[in-house]
């Protein structure tokens, strides 16, 4: 699959059949990208070099996680060699070590060891900030990163200067913006399609898989083959301060109302515990957003990080349709993200 004026190599080479058996074609800014980072890779694996890896940003839903996704599964290295991490599951990882009443500086260095130990690629997906102790936590991961000499692939929506944006706090994290400028290649997927918007990403499993219903429509939730619970259904699951009600826990399908677990002082490590049990996920009565609270607005972003990061099938009995559900001014931060995944949700 040699294209005209260019090498194709090994990685390029495997990523493009991959791209072919699914039916994608990649645009010229995805097949530009591709090239650079195979090459990179497949140079940087055996003779290392200033160059720490690649930072590649840009909107949502241009196909930066699948496209590097794809490279890393293609790289030339034992899979044991490789690590991979979302940035949910990064910090679910830390919140295990304090739960253990390890110090801060103990928790952070033991889990970025256990990460980078042995390591020879590394993919951090989705890299976003917007508060100083996660900051500082990336600090600390990308020195190491770059100290080690861990190629490296990082994917964000956002350029290096656009993270923790809030200029109270945008200060911490001038130390990890200055580390990927001038160690990292940072690349920019823009100008082309939101191909989940554009339905081009649906898939017949997974996350993709899921359904946008309205909760008014009980012939298309019957066609959907959904039962709704009854109120002997309810049940609690995780315990503790942790504890969250949902309506039905039925096998491996979890079925949540919005207010139960996104009014509730849920986290996103409560989601990824659930996912580890429940690879099926109903959320119910979910409003326009002008009607939840700013902090239930930005656990339900969380939460479709989690789901769509463990690719499980989301079902959502809403009261709008899509276009519906964005009805404020102030949306909260990675609500772009949220709205291009949730076109990936077949019905209203």
């Amino acid at each position: 699959m040699q294209r005209a004026g260019t090498e194709t190599t090994g990685i390029a080479v495997a990523v493009e059949e991959s791209a072919a058996a699914r039916g994608i074609v990649l645009d010229a800014e995805q097949r530009a990208l591709l090239d650079e980072v195979a090459a990179f890779l497949e140079g940087r694996v055996e003779s290392g070099g200033e160059t720490a890896g690649f930072y590649v940003h840009g909107p949502a839903g241009r196909g930066k996680t699948w496209l590097m996704s794809e490279i890393f599964r293609a790289a030339p290295l034992p899979e044991s060699r490789k690590r991979r991490v979302h940035f949910h599951t990064f910090f679910q990882e830390l919140q295990r070590r304090f739960g253990a009443r390890m110090s801060a500086r103990a928790a952070i260095e033991e889990t970025v060891e256990e990460l980078l130990s042995g390591a020879q690629l590394f993919f951090f997906d989705e890299l976003h900030v917007h508060d100083p102790g996660g900051a500082s936590l990336l600090n600390r991961l990308l020195d190491e990163l770059t100290r080690r000499g861990v190629p490296t692939l990082l994917t964000s929506n956002y350029e290096p200067e656009g993270l923790l944006p809030n200029p109270v706090y945008h200060h911490v994290f001038v130390p990890g913006i200055r580390i990927i400028r001038e160690r990292f290649a940072v690349r920019v997927l823009d100008g082309g399609a939101d191909y989940r918007r554009a339905g081009g990403s649906r898939s017949e499993a997974g996350f993709g898989s899921g359904r946008w219903l309205l909760s008014s429509d009980e012939s298309a939730i019957r066609e959907a083959g959904l039962a709704l619970p009854d109120a002997g259904e309810r049940t609690t699951v995780l315990h503790g301060h942790r504890a969250l009600h949902a309506l039905a826990a039925r096998g491996s399908e979890i079925w949540f109302d919005f207010s139960d677990l996104l009014e509730a002082t849920s986290i996103a490590e409560d989601y990824l515990d659930l996912t580890a049990n429940f690879d099926s996920w109903v959320l119910s009565g979910v409003p326009p957003l002008s009607r939840a609270s700013r902090e239930a607005r930005q656990r339900f972003v969380a939460l479709l990080d989690v789901l769509v990061h463990a690719d499980l099938p989301l079902t959502v009995l809403a009261e709008t349709d899509r276009a519906g559900l964005v009805d404020i001014e102030d949306p909260p931060a990675d609500l772009f993200r949220a709205e291009s995944r949730l076109a990936l949700l077949r019905g209203a």
